[in-house]
């Protein structure tokens, strides 16, 4: 975090984006009312940017990046971006906190950062036509320079002149035509550093002296230690100590080197209770779930009367789903170096929540925020995962206790073992169809592990569905675990879209209806609409499949943004399921930022969500989990991948949408409803 002494070291125009209770305004540096910095240009004219959203793979550093130097009109190799400090003054503009997530780094941070970075270019505009004496009208900014008449400027030999200017009120933003970046796209910013190995990421990140630190927990839910036998671990050259953490749920090991706290791990011998929690094993989660469905719940949407209309009818039909827990399976396992002292408290750790991490240090700690410098690395891999910060309390904890700089480092194992698990749920579905083959009914009932806080995740996708179903019907019932469930890439929507979209193709073949006229039938929204349709175009929808033997298609909307998914499969002799095609077109807005880069993100959710329909789930037996590696829970491998990914995005006037999550929910559906149609395998539980 930096301090105001921090900010002498900047001698260029340097400046702040200011929250205030009627929005975002622009100040410079010297005139904020903490140390805060968003951009800064020097005078030997390079550009840093300071971003609040995590670097985890997504490209947010460079998308964000770009939309500064787009308004600026800045040569991109002259940019450079650093991850921001952590206080308030860095918060998202609309959560108020420093947190990347929820598929709204560009869509919140897109209007923010054109302002500031206009609003410095019409600042060099002016302090050059202050020195050159001469109208705005004649000057253009350009890649890095302000042109006249006779010749050109480089910005930085305007920084001075421009930071004795006031802050202009209306700093004139580029018309989409001027654009030079976005909408076009650039190389990586952070590609240079990862491949020769300079990038950062919490797993490489270290303070001077410090110990290395793991954190073993209980075999099994709800055991406690009873007794830590430290004898052979001490036999261990280097191994420091072992001691009880939290409500003596788990153990620190604490040694001077990631080798000898290994060896160490291996040779303590801890006395845990006795089990408490065996009915969590597969097939018994199965019936507690299915069970639970009997429970009265909680109504989230109800429109007309959807129980006495299927009731009543004579053509309907229902469905029972089961769906897993789901890891989230980051490449790199949680970690991070902390160091508290009396007087101050240093931090790097690779996380989506700063304004948690803030939280906890200030607990731990007993330091004020000024004290407690937190710097975020690259992450490898976060998906929502690393929004949940306990294991940063963990290193601080043991660095008080210790009076030691810790690297704490979690192995694959335990972090499997203990992960906040993507919700296990179980839902009944019921719909009912008119003689003229009219969805007149859908009543939804699920039971699920519900994200503590965030319920309304729970139904999502499907208490809010676009579809117009004249009685409807969603009800919940909150399972109570002994442990927690967290935010996982797109949430609710991951389960809830399949459990939605593949009743929805039941009830299409229920009424003899083709499931995309179905869709369009139940649909007013014009941007869904034609989202499917186009799908449908691409993909050949009616037409005999390119690659793969049957086609499924699926819809969903999440995040603000309309995804239709149309998808290629086959079976071969042994049963073994394989997507060989897949077609996904979304809109998300006005326009794509960094296509190349969005492009991607889209791949990427397709693949995660192939993964987790075809193979993904936490498995337990005898009260513990017991997939605990790669081994045992199983993610895709490249060769099982689709042959074609074909991505489309369609323009359109309303508000920006995300781009990271929601590719992810209709896959799983859509690889259903071609089994479906074209095996006649009817999905209603996952992995397929």
């Amino acid at each position: 975090m930096m301090d105001r002494r921090d900010f002498l070291k900047f001698c260029g125009l340097s400046l702040a984006v200011v929250l205030t209770e009627s929005g975002c305004t622009i100040a410079k540096t010297s005139q904020a009312r903490s140390p805060i910095l968003w951009i800064d240009l020097s005078e030997d004219n390079y550009l840093t940017i300071y971003s609040n959203k995590s670097e985890m793979g997504q490209g947010i550093h460079t998308g964000l990046a770009m939309i500064v130097a787009d308004e600026l009109d800045f040569p991109w190799e002259r940019v450079r971006i650093l991850p921001a400090p952590v206080n308030n003054a860095y918060a998202d503009p609309l959560f108020g906190i420093h947190l990347t997530g929820g598929s709204t780094s560009v869509r919140n941070m897109y209007g923010v950062l054109r302002l500031a970075g206009a609003t410095m270019r019409h600042m060099l505009l002016l302090a050059a036509s202050q020195r050159l004496n001469i109208p705005l009208s004649s000057l253009k900014a350009e890649l890095g320079y302000i042109y006249y008449t006779q010749g050109k400027i480089p910005y930085g030999e305007l920084v001075k002149e421009a930071t004795q200017l006031n802050i202009p009120q209306h700093a004139p933003l580029k018309k989409e035509s001027q654009f030079i970046y976005i909408g076009k796209g650039v190389p990586r910013i952070d590609s240079e550093v990862k491949i020769n190995g300079e990038a950062v990421f919490g797993i490489d990140a270290h303070i001077n002296n410090a110990v290395y630190a793991t954190v073993v927990r209980a075999p099994l839910y709800g055991a406690k230690v009873e007794r830590i036998d430290k004898t052979k671990a001490k036999t261990v050259k280097g191994f420091l100590d072992a001691f009880p953490l939290g409500e003596r749920d788990k153990v620190a090991i604490v040694a001077e080197s990631m080798g000898t706290l290994m060896k160490a791990k291996d040779s303590l011998q801890i006395q845990w209770s006795r089990d408490t929690t065996s009915y969590l094993d597969d097939d018994k989660l199965k019936t507690y779930f299915l069970d639970a469905l009997q429970r009265e719940g909680e109504v989230a949407e109800i429109v007309g009367k959807p129980e006495k209309v299927i009731k009543d009818s004579y053509i309907k039909t229902s469905s029972i789903y089961v769906l897993p827990y789901l890891y989230h399976a980051h490449l790199e396992p949680l970690s991070c170096c902390v160091d508290v002292k009396k007087d101050r408290c240093i931090i790097y750790t690779p996380v989506q929540a700063q304004s948690s991490v803030l939280s906890v240090a200030k607990k731990v700690s007993g330091l004020p925020e000024e004290k407690i410098h937190i710097s975020t690395t690259y992450l490898g891999g976060g998906f929502g995962r690393k929004a949940n910060v306990e294991f940063v309390e963990e290193a601080l904890i043991i660095s008080k206790t210790l009076s030691k700089p810790v690297k704490l480092i979690y192995t694959r194992e335990e972090d499997v073992k203990y992960a906040k698990f993507r919700p296990m749920c179980a839902a009944l579905m019921e719909g009912a169809i008119d003689e003229r083959g009219k969805v007149v009914a859908l009543n939804c009932k699920i039971a699920i592990h519900s994200i503590s806080i965030s319920a309304k995740s729970s139904v999502e996708g499907i208490a809010d569905t676009l579809y117009q179903i004249p009685n409807f019907r969603v009800e919940y019932v909150n399972v109570k675990m002994p442990f927690d469930t967290w935010f996982w890439r797109s949430v609710g929507h991951s389960h809830n879209a399949f459990i939605m979209e593949t009743f929805i193709d039941q009830l299409a073949k229920l009424a003899k209806k083709d499931p995309v006229s179905l869709r369009l039938e139940l649909l007013k929204d014009e941007r869904a609409k034609r989202v499917i349709s186009y799908c449908a175009e691409k993909a050949g929808w009616g037409k005999k499949p390119k690659r793969g033997e049957a086609m499924g298609i699926a819809y969903h909307f999440s995040f603000g943004s309309h995804c239709a998914q149309a998808v290629e499969v086959s079976v071969d002799k042994k049963g073994k399921i394989r997507v060989d095609r897949a077609v996904c077109v979304m809109d998300i807005g006005p326009l794509v930022v960094h296509p190349d880069l969005a492009r991607q993100q889209v791949e990427g959710g397709i693949i995660m969500g192939l993964s987790a329909a075809l193979k993904e789930r936490v498995s337990f037996k005898g009260g513990g989990v017991s997939s605990l590696n790669f081994d045992t829970y199983n993610i895709l491998r490249i060769d099982e991948i689709p042959q074609e990914i074909e991505v489309y995005f369609l323009k359109s006037n309303a508000r920006m949408g995300g781009v990271g999550e929601p590719p992810l929910p209709p896959i799983a559906p859509a690889i259903a409803n071609a089994l479906f149609w074209g095996y006649d395998k009817k999905i209603t539980s996952l992995p397929i």
